[in-house]
């Protein structure tokens, strides 16, 4: 199984932050930080490889972002916005300075919106892990690299799913990201893994978020990330041509490295962590 469970010598707590709410954290490991911000409906746990392959040089910090697994699930700031500030609500509440941001998938967003709106000063690097900083693109753009087309086939279809059919898409959704055949079972242990925790959110924040981040640019931000402290850009094989394309013309200072799927740091963590660490120590 890919999907492992939190690793023993990890610490698990609930953080009061100055923006209203409690997050649910996992910690380990000693060193200079790097905090982790998960995808879409998903929780700290997707990170549990990283949390036991990484502590013996870094403190690895995952945690549960608002309306996401075990932290509160507030009816209101399910956006972007909000969740960059919580961000820096944490990084307040833990007394990190100099930490490396890492993003994956809509986690992404996370960290630009804390770029943009909190600033660089405690950056000691950025990860962004296989989402472009700009999720809708125009189809007629043969150099964009974004996520939600803008045509009816695009964004409108990535929110009818998650209005309609959440389960069914993040079940089939799930042996995507994790590598595995579309006619893989659907009790595949790490499938059904990946659909409980994404399910521990609450469907008006599943919703709101996944309408915020499909109409999300944050590409200014990127660039504002990059210029200020080193940066890893991490894409899946499938579009890796197209994003370090993109990655080259607007961000030439960061590095580009690729991984096999959406979830490379799961299936194939030993690769992923080789390829972290060795960008964490030139930081």
């Amino acid at each position: 199984m890919a999907m492992i469970d939190v690793p023993a010598g990890a610490t698990e707590q609930r953080v009061s932050i100055s923006t209203g709410i409690e997050l649910r954290v996992l910690r380990s490991g000693t060193g200079p930080a790097i905090v982790m911000a998960p995808g879409w409906t998903c929780s700290a746990d997707f990170f549990n490889n990283q949390l036991a392959g990484l502590a013996g040089d870094n403190e690895v910090i995952a945690y549960d972002p608002r309306g996401h697994g075990g932290s509160d699930k507030p009816l209101t700031g399910n956006n972007f916005t909000q969740r960059g500030a919580d961000l820096a609500a944490l990084l307040e509440a833990l007394d990190l300075e100099k930490v490396v941001l890492l993003g994956w998938s809509f986690g992404v967003y996370d960290v630009l919106a804390y770029v943009r709106d909190h600033g660089t000063d405690r950056l000691a690097g950025v990860v962004i892990c296989d989402s472009p900083p700009t999720c809708p693109f125009d189809v007629n753009d043969a150099d964009a690299w974004g996520e939600a087309a803008l045509a009816m086939d695009g964004i409108v279809t990535f929110l009818r799913l998650a209005i309609d059919a959440r389960e069914g898409f993040w079940g089939g959704y799930a042996k995507y990201m994790i590598g595995l055949a579309e006619d893989a079972p659907d009790d595949h242990p790490d499938v059904a893994r990946i659909v409980e925790l994404g399910m521990q959110t609450p469907e008006h924040v599943a919703v709101a978020t996944m309408a915020d981040g499909v109409s999300t640019d944050l590409a200014d931000a990127a660039r504002t990330a990059a210029a200020a402290a080193p940066m890893l850009v991490i894409a899946k094989d499938e579009w890796a041509e197209t994003a370090q394309t993109w990655t080259e013309s607007n961000l030439p200072s960061a590095e580009f490295a690729t991984m096999s799927c959406h979830m490379g740091f799961v299936s194939n963590p030993d690769d992923f962590n080789s390829q972290l660490r060795n960008f964490l120590a030139s930081t």
